[in-house]
């Protein structure tokens, strides 16, 4: 017949937790994990974060770059909204580096469509 917990320790109080480890035990104890998810903020509870927010946080930087160089002014405007509405500080710097790099290339179209070197160059024809 199996023994019961309780049949082999009646001589100790039950007021003890049952998950701690005997006194003769000299091996460290485990640290306990933490339940709640480590992405999460500390202070009131998880943020919300806007569609922006989550698509500049989340992208990789190399499309991201890419994104602001062939899209120009809609990067431009789309990482102007995320850097103004952004609560993220990872989608703001993200925001930042595509808006510095998307007004350049647009800052370079214009020059080139304003001196006439856009429609000189010879596409093969």
């Amino acid at each position: 017949m199996a023994r019961t917990r309780d049949e082999d320790h009646d001589d100790e109080p039950d007021d003890r937790p049952r998950d701690r480890d005997d006194d003769e035990d000299d091996r460290p104890r485990r640290r306990r994990r933490r339940d709640d998810n480590d992405d999460d903020y500390e202070g009131s509870g998880p943020k919300e974060f806007g569609p922006l927010d989550k698509t500049f946080r989340d992208t990789n930087i190399v499309v991201l770059i890419i994104f602001g160089c062939c899209c120009g002014i809609i990067a431009f405007a789309l990482s102007l909204a995320c850097m103004l509405t952004a609560k993220d500080q990872k989608a703001k710097s993200n925001a930042m580096i595509v808006l510095i790099i998307s007004a350049i290339v647009s800052v370079l179209h214009t020059v080139s469509l304003a001196t006439g070197q856009f429609n000189q160059m010879n596409f093969g024809r």
